[in-house]
């Protein structure tokens, strides 16, 4: 039994059966139990760990990509050669200068045959049939699941050690550990190498560490199982729909349950990578922060997908000049960043838009729209901010422009058609919608700061007493979610995160 499928691919999803009691079982016996039960010490012991760990990562990218896993291998092994060559030639500037643009070229050319050639085909037959030519055709490749995550690491990699900023990692095998590490490869974090450079190396056991990670897989699995789920739904029958037959009460609860429905779905993608890292040792960054509490969209770029919006901000937008090179350079730059961060997620001409839509706010804001912003009350920046992020998720979300210009019609307030309450409206959705809006927002941060500050004027002891209270607490409310989401499993209903295709 598979988790599912994605173009062609068995994929061994987090949320399927066959993940949670089967594979993650049999990884964490053999990492925590085998080494104890055969007295493993010191290096023999973190070899066995990290060998161990590596192999489980093919074995789990293999399981789905069977072939294709070679793919992975090569970039592997050009970028491992290729970040030695760097390190090695870097007295001379020149030489270190070449072999980055070999790795750099290796990892686009790459990504762009495999995700990209049958776009750019489609569109050069279009061109080339509007010249007069006979209209062609160019089978695309298959996309290896994954492939926009593990390039950009590995070009943050080869990048920061042509700048000095990270030593390149002669150990193949912990850098095989970095580059496949199954919590992260095939839907992010995109993790920096000198994030976890130590922790490739050594990684203590520790308890407490590792029942946290229990705990953000559990919330990341009940965000994907308990409520994006749900929130799909809606959404699909909305985005199904002839654009003319919504009225605009259905297009807003449709794609209000997208925006949903995309961040629960991804952000509970990291809570469980983030968690599985932590199982195993490792610790990633977060990946969002509360993006839809964001005051502005600048804001929001600062909160959501931050592993690919800091990617960008480090390895593009300053590289071509940040704001440093006067306002117009500074507006191209941004305008370049968010078209390329656009196509990074799909290639569709509506992916682009979406790109340049966010640019153009960013620009906007920068241009004085920011600063009149600060001048509003905070509630109605909060509406400004949801309004123009949401209107972007229907070019995301939409298979052509012209779906997407129908939406926007029926957003508007255009059509007419079916109402949010006639088709759309269930007791599922509202429950979902129930508990799904507060998650969005940072409830948990404030009233874990609210304790903390009850606890130092209450002193040590009610301070006990908070954490008596509280802790069961958690441990319920883990509790409750893993048997949620259990529940949910065992419907042996399969959906993929959103970002696997990507």
């Amino acid at each position: 039994m598979t988790g599912g499928r994605i173009g062609g691919s068995a994929v061994v999803f987090f949320n399927s059966q066959v993940f949670l009691y089967l594979f993650l079982p049999a990884v964490l016996l053999g990492y925590y139990v085998v080494p104890t039960l055969t007295f493993m010490r010191g290096l023999v012991r973190r070899t066995f760990l990290n060998g161990f760990l590596f192999a489980a990562s093919i074995f789990f990218y293999a399981w789905g990509e069977k072939n294709n896993v070679l793919i992975l291998l090569a970039s592997l092994a050009v970028n491992y050669s290729l970040a030695f060559a760097i390190a090695r030639d870097q007295a001379r500037d020149q030489a270190g200068r070449s072999w980055l643009v070999a790795a750099v070229a290796f990892n686009l050319g790459l990504l762009i045959y495999y995700k990209y050639t049958g776009f750019l085909a489609a569109n050069a037959s279009a061109v080339w049939q509007v010249a007069g030519g006979t209209p062609f055709t160019v089978a695309a490749p298959h996309l290896p699941i994954g492939i926009s995550f593990f390039t950009f690491q590995a070009m943050s990699y080869v990048i920061d050690v042509y700048r000095r900023e990270v030593p390149a990692q002669r150990n193949f095998l912990l850098f095989g550990l970095y580059v496949f590490l199954f919590p992260h490869l095939i839907a992010g974090p995109i993790v920096r190498y000198r994030d976890i450079h130590d922790q490739l190396a050594d990684r203590p056991a520790r308890l407490d560490q590792f029942a946290e990670g229990v705990r953000r897989l559990v919330f990341g699995l009940a965000k994907k199982l308990l409520l994006a789920d749900t929130f799909a739904r809606t959404a699909d029958a909305a985005f199904a729909l002839p654009p003319g037959e919504l009225a605009a009460s259905g297009a807003w609860l449709g794609v209000a349950c997208y925006s949903l429905q995309i961040y629960f779905d991804f952000s509970g993608y990291s809570d469980m990578a983030i968690g599985l890292g932590k199982m195993f040792g490792f610790d990633f960054l977060e990946n969002f922060r509360y993006p839809y509490a964001s005051a502005s969209v600048t804001e929001f770029w600062r909160r959501w997908h931050i592993s690919l919006s800091s990617w960008f901000r480090d390895y593009l937008y300053i590289p071509l000049g940040g704001n440093r090179t006067g306002p117009v350079r500074t507006y191209l730059n941004l305008l370049i960043v968010f078209v390329l961060c656009g196509l990074w997620h799909g290639a569709n001409w509506t992916f682009l838009a979406w790109g340049v839509y966010h640019g153009l706010f960013l620009i906007a804001e920068r241009l004085g729209l920011g600063t009149a912003l600060d001048r509003v009350w905070r509630p109605l920046r909060h509406v400004y901010t949801l309004a123009a992020v949401m209107v972007g998720w229907v070019f995301f979300r939409a298979d052509s422009f012209a779906q997407a210009a129908g939406f926007l019609q029926a957003l508007a307030g255009l059509t007419s058609g079916i109402e949010a309450a006639e088709q759309f409206w269930t007791g599922q959705l509202a429950v979902a919608l129930a508990i799904g809006l507060p998650a969005c927002l940072p409830v948990v941060p404030w009233l874990t700061a609210r304790k903390e500050a009850w606890e130092q004027r209450a002193g040590s002891r009610w301070a006990a007493v908070g954490e008596l209270v509280a802790s069961p607490a958690v441990l319920a409310c883990v509790a409750v979610l893993m048997v949620g989401s259990a529940a949910k499993l065992a419907g042996n209903t399969y959906t993929a995160f959103i970002y696997f295709r990507f």
